[in-house]
């Protein structure tokens, strides 16, 4: 296996056996001949990547329109369009658009 920086599968690799945490960083450095320094690089990069997509938020358009039935909260994912009536339950409301932004 090539080793480079533009070798993904390799850093991926010795990143998840410096996870496991049964060798230093400096042991698992020197097992696949890198620095430690490129290790950590590539060690804390994916935790940075991992927090920043756990942190962001999915935001998702929603209207609040008014008809002469009451009010419509309406959300679209895409060619799909949902429609909530005035009184629905809220709970009921967040847990549909969850599983929605899931797909």
């Amino acid at each position: 296996m090539a080793r480079t920086a533009q070798n993904p599968e390799f850093w991926a690799a010795v990143v998840a056996e410096a996870r496991t945490g049964e060798l230093r960083l400096v042991e698992v450095a020197a097992k696949h001949g890198v620095s430690v320094a490129a290790l950590k690089y590539h060690f804390y990069k994916g935790k940075r990547a991992a927090a920043k997509r756990a942190s962001t938020p999915r935001v998702l358009p929603v209207r609040v329109k008014s008809e002469r039935s009451g009010a419509v909260v309406e959300a679209e994912f895409g060619s799909v369009r949902v429609n909530f009536r005035e009184g629905c339950d809220p709970a009921y409301v967040a847990a549909v658009l969850g599983a929605l932004a899931k797909c």
